[in-house]
């Protein structure tokens, strides 16, 4: 008996849809990078990251990959309760391909990795994009819990510096204060209100719905896992790596060696919140991010410049080099 399946030829993807998603944000990152290195001598910005400790920078290097892999481990514990036991080493390879990914595409890599492990090991898209959600709200929390923590326990620094920016406190204000961002937020809640309420039937909004109560059903299993310690452990670790990734690279150069943990927090914290926006690996929003932190300290622009430079770039590599290991890791496998 024939199967009357038809297969249907992949869409296309239009020129508006792939330059939105791809060129656009390669070309605003590309233009932030160009007007923060325009103003600086080449010669000199080389000057200083030819004489940096790339033995430090290297050896931070570890902390990025160990973070990766106890990623890994936690993406596992929220796949576990759902029923499904995936091998590790398929969750790890794809979480170094995903970042991979997003260097080419941004936010891609978490849909690609889904899909990848799905095929792996055979679980369902949904169950897995739905874990990496949490994966990825659990991430949020610490960002945030981060932020604050930063902000409490420096604040008489945080205050003095806006007292030395009017115009920055004076900005945050008005934001705050902005009639249209309450109109916004008001006109948000109504229409999502209205569409859920009297499109119901509407096929998109009934995929929505069953994909969040899908995702409710699976957080009450999560919740009900006897693993929630090694998980807080997982997360701590994840950001514990990340931070030290990052700090060590302090003591590469001679003006942040002696900034302290303090620096590398506040530093930190705002490079995280960067990477919140959606860009090539962070190409861009993470090097604006880190210049300011480091400028609050009194390091000059091209000091600041340099250091988000040089670590964005070895970095950068560091992850597209894993990234690469682990697509093929996956792709050999596939091939045995």
């Amino acid at each position: 008996m024939e199967d009357s399946t038809e297969v249907t030829a992949p869409k296309k993807k239009s020129l508006p849809n792939t330059f939105v998603k791809i060129i656009l944000p390669l070309l605003l990152g590309i233009a932030i990078v160009y007007y923060l290195v325009s103003k600086i001598d080449p010669a000199r910005l080389w000057d200083i990251l030819k004489n940096a400790n790339w033995g430090v920078l290297l050896f931070s290097l570890i902390f990025g990959l160990s973070g990766n892999l106890i990623r890994g481990y936690r993406w596992e514990l929220f796949i576990r309760p759902l029923g499904y036991a995936p091998r590790l080493s398929s969750l790890i390879y794809a979480i170094l391909g995903g970042y991979a990914v997003n260097f080419v595409l941004p936010r891609a890599g978490e849909i690609w990795k889904c899909g990848i492990v799905a095929k792996e090991e055979k679980i369902p898209f949904a169950k897995l994009f739905g874990a990496m959600i949490l994966d990825r709200i659990s991430d949020m929390i610490t960002v945030v819990a981060l932020c604050l923590a930063t902000f409490f326990i420096n604040m008489r620094f945080f205050i003095s510096q806006l007292e030395q920016n009017k115009s920055a406190l004076d900005l945050i204000v008005m934001i705050i204060q902005s009639p249209v961002l309450h109109i916004a937020l008001v006109a948000a809640i109504i229409t999502a209100y209205i569409v859920f309420k009297y499109f119901k039937e509407n096929v998109i909004v009934r995929k929505i719905k069953s994909f969040f109560s899908n995702m409710v059903n699976d957080m009450r299993a999560i919740r009900r896992m006897k693993a929630k310690g090694r998980l807080l452990l997982c997360t701590i670790g994840i950001w514990g790596s990340y931070f030290l990734y990052f700090y060590i690279t302090f003591y590469a150069f001679s003006f942040t060696a002696g900034l302290g943990i303090t620096a590398g927090l506040i530093a930190f914290a705002l490079s995280s919140l960067s990477m919140g926006v959606p860009s090539n690996g962070g190409l861009g929003p993470w090097q604006i991010a880190v210049i300011a932190a480091l400028m609050l300290y009194n390091v000059n622009e091209l000091n600041a410049t340099a250091f988000a430079t040089g670590v964005f770039a070895i970095q950068s590599l560091w992850v597209i080099l894993c990234g690469l290991f682990g697509i093929a890791a996956l792709a050999l496998r596939k091939q045995k």
